[in-house]
């Protein structure tokens, strides 16, 4: 017979978007669990329960694109990050970049700068984490995934302009006897071992406690180096969280979570794949032949192979305690606050030379501590409307910066040079605050039983404060700030005869210290929506958002150093504060669709059409520095299709795809590609022209098909298999969109098949990820130092095989 074991009832539409969400409010839970059962039992399908409006309704009635994927979904299929999370949401993606990851969603991405806050807003448990590193280890123990696509700008705001994703952990069930769950799982390739766990305390009728927690240890990696022997990049990732609830009665809640996490990454899989001229032919004589390494070992191509020699990797620290009250204050009132504080502590080292010798290497530290507090109030005024208002105030300190050391005499030799300064480091930084105000208020208003109607408006102001600087340093710490240049500077003793050589040298930056900069800014912004339900089974609706992302001050300022003429001394010019800052962003987006369920057959279609002003880049200029501005007008449009057919009570098939259209409509002033300056396209002040060009790290379609069947075997147990396939088509893997550095349409494939008995109290399962050991590329870049020079890419993960075993108690 059928049981409801979570591992076999996780249908694999979970992976594009099918799952069972509990409630954040007290009463609204029992209401929207009885019409989930009523919905159920009238179309076979399983019904979809969402947070997506901070209050618990049917995906089906959202009028929005809304994608929810389980926390058992996410740990059978090795879900453990939002990397791993982009293979089934289509329109996700999170390129891992030398540096940096971005996050995007329907395009809309930040750059690579650590001074960017996240287009995508990020919230777990309510609370905001506006840095990618405040979700470096991962998930665990999660309840579910909620993707929101396009511009939440009333309820979240925080930046949100290119969409959100929602996460919530599980929380203590009072009532329950003592449960649990134990996972084990061990992978072949890269010998990762995995424990898994967490385990619900009932200690009283009014209090519970749930603590869970997570180890994960990677041996192995997705290349060898051949310089020290050892596969790379391995890691340990461990995380802990401790969650009680107390509910002295009906109409009181409140939720305390601690949580801690450590992850450490050993080396970087960063690598030389082809060294080029700018014709992208072979280069033949690489200054790098200097030191006996020759063209083939510069055109290894994506073979797993890295020669370098310095010290790579990461190490992140972070902690967040969160309290959250619910006061039903009475039948159609509630108030609800959200206190959190959040840290982290991170550290990134790169041997971004990627040759076997000591040329550069980079550091990259952050130290980020963030207070945060909303009040919110829900009140039911009739049948007909409801209002919510709510307040939100945070308190952000960010620390940060960007190294980069020069090893000497190697970059000497390597630029050609004759001089024989001694090494050195250059060190941008960054010490910010920033202060958040926010009101906003949201109006659902039901005019008849058909018609929706909703307004959210929100007022934020935002003051960042910073110190922002570079230095230059010798290796021992002392630091080069004087003028003219004293004995022992980088630049001392140059002749014009050295001239030539500062088109290297000029990257190295202008020594400053711009201190208590000071930006401030506020912003008005708005979201509508409209829905109609022509039957019990399709709803069709409209929306639209206004809304703004911050800007800030650039981390990487060095200063508008130029050449100087022949004869003089260069003269880097610090530039003035403002020079620093970027500024924010803002988008005006519609999107319409409809949503419909037929017996077996879900179908959601979705087209959506937005206009964001000065989205903030932030591109390599090939040496050691980044250009970072604002981008004039950006169009974006497209489809997103989700179907889902039951085709029998054991056969589930489920396909979501997303085509995409992301253009810049004007931007003047771009950053050149190594082929536009060879065909001689930039201007006079060595800028291009990419108005009319897609964005990186855009494809224009993808997709994700998905099976699941369920057998009976051996009497009384299930055998559940499941396979999905996600597809993504030709895009572009540069920040600086070179025609050249293009990842050709490919697919990767996942399978996992799961025995469990019918007392559902263990399960074992087999997964293969990457079935297919299909070869493709997220980033490739110029190589820093060499003109001309391409290209440099870092290698990703091949097929997976994956062990596991689990317990239920």
């Amino acid at each position: 017979m059928r049981t409801n074991n979570v591992f076999v009832k996780s249908r694999l539409a979970a992976a594009i978007g099918v799952s069972f969400l509990f409630s954040g409010s007290l009463y609204a839970e029992e209401a929207a669990g009885e019409q989930a059962e009523k919905a159920k039992e009238k179309s076979g399908l399983e019904v979809i329960q969402v947070t997506a409006r901070k209050r618990v309704e049917s995906v089906q009635t959202v009028p929005s694109s809304v994608n929810a994927v389980t926390g058992e979904h996410m740990e059978g299929m090795g879900v453990h990050s939002v990397y791993d999370l982009t293979k089934f949401v289509p329109g996700l993606e999170q390129p891992q970049l030398a540096n940096h990851s971005r996050l995007s969603l329907r395009g809309v991405s930040s750059g690579d700068n650590q001074s960017f806050e996240q287009s995508v807003g990020t919230y777990v448990d309510g609370v905001y984490r506006g840095r990618m590193n405040q979700q470096r280890s991962g998930f665990f123990d999660m309840e579910r995934v909620e993707v929101l696509k396009g511009p939440q700008v009333s309820l979240y705001g925080n930046s949100s302009v290119g969409g959100a994703l929602s996460m919530a952990t599980k929380r203590p069930e009072i009532g329950d006897e003592l449960n649990g769950n134990f996972t084990v799982k061990y992978e072949t390739e890269y010998e990762e071992s995995q424990i898994l766990g967490g385990v619900n305390i009932p200690v009283t009728d009014e209090f519970a406690v749930r603590v869970a927690g997570k180890w994960r240890d990677q041996a192995g990696g997705a290349a060898f180096n051949h310089y020290t022997g050892k596969t790379e990049n391995s890691y340990e990732d461990s995380a802990f969280r401790i969650g009680v609830v107390w509910e002295p009665n009906a109409d009181l809640n409140v939720y305390l979570r601690h949580e801690q996490a450590k992850f450490e990454k050993h080396g970087e899989t960063l690598a030389i794949y082809t060294h080029v001229n700018p014709d992208f032919t072979p280069l033949e004589n690489s200054p790098l032949a200097a030191f006996g390494i020759g063209t083939g070992d510069l055109n290894t191509g994506n073979d797993d192979s890295i020669f370098n020699n310095g010290p790579s990797g990461n190490y992140n620290d972070s902690d967040e305690t969160m309290l959250e009250v619910v006061w039903q204050i009475n039948d159609s009132m509630s108030l609800t606050s959200i206190t959190a504080d959040s840290n982290y502590d991170y550290y990134h080292t790169l041997d971004v030379d990627m040759a076997p010798y000591n040329f550069m290497s980079t550091n990259t530290p952050e130290d980020y501590s963030q207070f945060s507090q909303e009040l919110r109030l829900d009140t039911e005024i009739n049948d007909q409307l409801n209002i919510m208002a709510g307040l939100y105030y945070q308190d952000a300190d960010f620390n940060t910066g960007f190294d980069v050391d020069f090893y000497m005499p190697h970059v000497s030799t390597l630029i050609g040079s004759p001089l024989e300064f001694g090494s050195f480091s250059r060190s941008n930084y960054l010490r910010q605050n920033t202060e958040q105000q926010a009101i906003f208020t949201q109006f659902d208003y039901n005019p008849t039983d058909k018609l929706s109607l909703t307004l959210g408006v929100r007022y934020t102001d935002i003051t960042k404060t910073a110190t922002q600087g570079l230095r230059l340093l010798d290796i021992d710490g002392s630091t080069y700030d004087e003028a003219p240049y004293p004995e022992g500077h980088p630049f001392a003793g140059l002749t014009p005869a050295l001239f030539s050589y500062w088109g290297v040298l000029k990257s190295v930056g202008a020594p400053h210290e711009f201190q208590d900069m000071v930006r401030e800014e506020d912003h008005l912004m708005l979201q509508a929506s409209a829905s109609y339900h022509f039957s019990d089974d399709f709803m069709g609706y409209v929306n639209y958002a206004d809304g703004a992302k911050a800007g800030g001050f650039d981390t990487l300022y060095e200063g508008p150093v130029t050449a100087s003429p022949l004869g003089t001394s260069p003269g880097p010019s610090a530039g003035t504060p403002e020079d620093t800052e970027f500024k924010d962003e803002s988008v005006s987006a519609w999107e319409v669709g409809f949503k419909s369920d037929w017996e077996t057959v879900r179908l959601n279609v979705a087209a959506f059409y937005g206009v964001y002003d000065n989205l903030q880049t932030s591109i390599f200029n090939g040496s050691i520095g980044f250009n970072v501005g604002n981008a004039g007008k950006s169009i974006q449009k497209g489809v997103d299709v989700e179907f889902i057919w039951q085709a029998t009570d054991d056969l589930k098939i489920t396909a979501n795809a997303e085509y995409l259209d992301f253009y810049y409509d004007e931007f003047q002033g771009a950053a050149c590609s190594l082929t536009e300056v060879y065909r001689g396209e930039q201007g006079a002040d060595g800028k291009c022209d990419w108005s009319g060009d897609s964005l990186a790290w855009v494809p224009e379609f993808t997709a994700v098909v998905a099976v699941e069947h369920i057998a009976e075997v051996f009497g009384d147990y299930e055998l559940v298999n499941m396979l999905s396939v996600s597809y993504k088509s030709k895009h572009t893997v540069d920040s600086d969109n070179e025609v050249n550095l293009t990842q050709d349409g490919y697919a990767l494939v996942d399978y996992r098949v799961t025995l469990t008995p019918a007392d559902s109290n263990w399960h074992a399962a087999f997964t293969v990820n990457n079935l297919l050991d299909e070869d493709y590329e997220v980033y490739l870049t110029k190589i820093p130092l060499i003109a001309g020079a391409y290209s440099n890419g870092v290698h990703q993960s091949k097929r997976r095989i994956n062990f596991e075993v689990g317990f239920n108690f």
